[in-house]
């Protein structure tokens, strides 16, 4: 059997959950899929064999590694020596690689910097026999640097570079041949739109008048959430409002001491659970999300799927990065793009929503979106790819 060995310094991440269901491809096509991970592991596939390292949860404390290059190579040697340890012992068809931030060699960006694991890692497979493929979800600075000179030639050793949007294609461009690199967009799994819409209401509130407004994803500065957590302290003890947040991170401790101080916020934790997330998205009138400036956050393409509706910040979910959205990731049938920096505009917005509510045709119009822009089909030219290569 052909095997395929995938390297993640993190489970608890919508990267992984990205990976995953290609790898999930993979597996159909009859690939033996290992995973070797730092943390633990969510819901498992039960195609895959895990090796889990014990450590903290990287989307709790993993910004540690942005710090300075020696926290970040402290953080991921683990990973990178037990990686190495598989792969000499297995030597698989390919190694799958969670994006260049499971990497050793680090990119300066501005005065933060990216751990990079998979290009480090990249020749040492190669001289296995392996094939390098990296899945990337996320930024580097291209400033012409010693640093990205070396990545650039560390990137001649990977065979393809999987991103989730045009824009993460254009800036992971500057290391790596275009030639290597594909598209993977999101997409909903088709659990999350079977049975219907979401079950808000037809006025977009639940029976007792309450609008239900959830986030789900990291909950980090990074990730424009802060505004919500600010808007559930002044709002938190409004009966016409109910708060809810799934996800872990930075932030999540005062999330919990908002959920101990107002009945009407409520921290749920990290939930992995499909059924679970699918029952968050029905119950919810709005989902709070995030988007890059090209793509958006799978949170709320999932919740699209559901029938429910999303607020997004107007500015990208990328650390230091000021950069707007494309406004076309969020139609106005479908939802609403806020100003994060007015706080007047976010609860003006949440109590025009509570007293106008939303209407069964928007849930409607977001099922309709989400199946046009955000499909299953989506990732079967990715898996197609991929598979292309490893056969050659």
């Amino acid at each position: 059997m052909k095997k395929v060995v995938a390297i993640t310094q993190c489970f608890q991440c919508g990267s992984w959950v990205c990976i995953e269901k290609v790898l999930d491809r993979l597996s159909d096509l009859g690939y033996k899929v290992t995973v070797v991970g730092l943390g633990k592991t969510q819901e498992c596939n039960s195609k895959f064999v895990y090796y889990t390292i014990p450590y903290l949860a990287f989307n709790k404390y993993g910004d540690i590694t942005c710090k300075s290059p020696v926290l970040s190579l402290l953080w991921n040697l683990p990973l990178i020596l037990g990686g190495l340890l598989l792969i000499a012992i297995q030597g698989p068809k390919a190694i799958v690689y969670n994006g260049l931030a499971t990497s050793l060699v680090i990119m300066a960006a501005g005065r933060k910097y990216l751990p990079c694991t998979s290009l480090v890692m990249a020749p040492l497979a190669r001289l296995r026999g392996c094939k390098n493929i990296i899945m990337y979800h996320s930024f580097i600075n291209p400033a012409e640097t010693f640093t990205t000179k070396v990545l650039r030639f560390l990137g001649t050793f990977t065979q393809l570079t999987v991103v989730n949007s045009k824009g993460s294609k254009e800036n992971i461009a500057c290391v790596i041949d275009s030639n290597k690199i594909i598209i993977n967009e999101h997409y909903a799994d088709d659990f999350f739109f079977a049975e219907g819409t979401s079950t808000g209401g037809n006025a977009g509130t639940e029976h007792n008048g309450t609008l239900t407004i959830l986030y789900v994803g990291r909950i980090d500065e990074d990730k424009l959430c802060l505004p919500l957590i600010e808007a559930a302290e002044k709002m938190g003890d409004d009966s016409r409002f109910r708060f809810i947040f799934a996800g872990a991170g930075s932030g999540q401790a005062k999330v919990k001491t908002l959920a101990e101080r107002w009945e009407n916020v409520t921290y749920l934790g990290y939930i992995s659970n499909r059924a679970e997330l699918k029952k968050l998205y029905k119950k919810a009138n709005v989902l709070w999300s995030f988007a890059d400036v090209t793509y958006l956050g799978l949170p709320a393409i999932e919740a699209l799927a559901c029938g429910t509706p999303i607020i997004v910040p107007k500015y990208a979910a990328i650390m230091g990065n000021r950069k707007p959205i494309e406004l076309g990731l969020v139609p106005e049938s479908v939802g609403w793009v806020i100003d994060t920096n007015s706080e007047d505009e976010i609860i003006n917005l949440l109590i025009r929503l509570q007293q106008n509510g939303i209407s069964r045709d928007m849930q409607e119009r977001c099922v309709g979106h989400a199946k046009e822009k955000y499909s299953s089909a989506n990732i079967q030219k990715t898996v197609e790819e991929i598979h292309g290569i490893l056969v050659d």
